[in-house]
């Protein structure tokens, strides 16, 4: 009986794992200064990340620039028709462009403009730059719709 004790206290403390503190992965921690520091350096890659002690964030480097990835409770948008709400960590987004219709699309060499029609009252405009398609700016204003080339490369983008 005392070997069967004997032999389950030795298989529980052989099977028991325990993750210590030196087998966490941990990010490489700057200040601001640092960062700044080495941002010149023309060998650092995109995708590089590390941990900002000045601001508390997370900055991935793209291309030549850093960006901050926004903590959860930092998400807001700029934009005009889009209204982001916090609430214990649960986000609603919500727009007031609504009752969308009339949809045009033009195109010259450097961009792609989408213009739009909500509730028959107000336009919006988005030009996305066609070398970068997630650089988008916009214009807005009451009716009538933009409806050519010419009267959307007439706006002014922001």
């Amino acid at each position: 009986m005392k070997k069967i004790l004997l032999l389950l206290l030795f298989i529980s403390n052989w099977s028991y794992a325990q993750i210590g503190p030196e087998s966490l992965f941990a990010l490489p921690a700057l200040t601001t200064a640092e960062m700044n520091t080495i941002a010149p350096l023309s060998g650092l890659k995109s995708g590089t990340l590390f941990y900002n002690t000045t601001v508390d964030s997370l900055y991935l480097r793209t291309n030549s620039a850093w960006q901050k990835i926004a903590p959860i409770n930092d998400i807001s948008s700029t934009d005009p028709f889009l209204t982001i709400t916090n609430t214990n960590n649960v986000f609603e987004i919500t727009t007031n462009f609504t009752n969308i219709e009339n949809e045009l699309l033009f195109e010259d060499d450097d961009f792609c403009y989408v213009s739009m029609l909500s509730n028959q009252t107000e336009y919006l405009v988005i030009r996305y730059h066609k070398a970068d398609p997630n650089i988008e700016t916009r214009a807005t204003g009451a009716v009538p719709q933009p409806s050519s080339l010419a009267a959307v490369q007439a706006l002014t983008f922001n």
